[in-house]
């Protein structure tokens, strides 16, 4: 939920609200939260694939400064700012387990089911939540926490995830946590 990325989103307000009753509930509950926050690779270390997708998409990859650490677009949102207990990892990738300590924090804190919520879906949820079930955790997504630039994109990506992940509304996750 950075500047750069998430406020571009379709549904950023609704993203942000859901997001905020999410991470109450799990506070609430004392559950781990951990914000990834994407950051920009100098382009002399890209990956020829990152490089592609850049091109792809129109972005030199030699000039890009997106989500260039410290920059503005890197923050986190004013309204989502992480509490004192919550954790912040910068990843590089779509999926939030390449490349970080987060598998080996979740497996040390006994973590078997992760909430995903933010942006985009087709990109970092869609990557998190595949790479985390091939991983054995149970991904549940907030489907009314996530967006995207691209509602078509948006939209089909939730189908395909209903039928491979628990897909719940903000309503039905806050429920489930604050009975268990």
């Amino acid at each position: 939920m950075q500047n750069g990325i998430a406020r571009r989103a379709l549904n950023f307000d609704e993203i942000v609200r859901n997001t905020k009753r999410l991470i109450e509930a799990a506070h609430k509950s004392e559950a781990l939260i951990v914000y990834s926050q994407h950051t920009g690779m100098p382009s002399q270390f890209l990956s020829r694939y990152s490089r592609y997708s850049l091109k792809r998409r129109g972005i030199d990859p030699d000039k890009s400064t997106f989500v260039a650490e410290g920059s503005e677009e890197w923050k986190i949102v004013n309204e989502l700012t992480p509490g004192k207990d919550d954790l912040i990892l910068k990843k590089y990738f779509a999926s939030f387990f390449v490349g970080t300590p987060l598998e080996q924090i979740l497996r040390t804190r006994g973590v078997e089911t992760l909430i995903l919520c933010g942006v985009s879906t087709e990109g970092g949820i869609d990557g998190t939540a595949r790479h985390g079930g091939y991983l054995g955790f149970i991904p549940v997504i907030s489907q009314d926490a996530v967006g995207s630039f691209d509602r078509q994109s948006h939209e089909a990506m939730l189908e395909i995830m209903r039928k491979m992940f628990e897909v719940a509304s903000t309503d039905a996750i806050v429920k489930k946590m604050e009975t268990q």
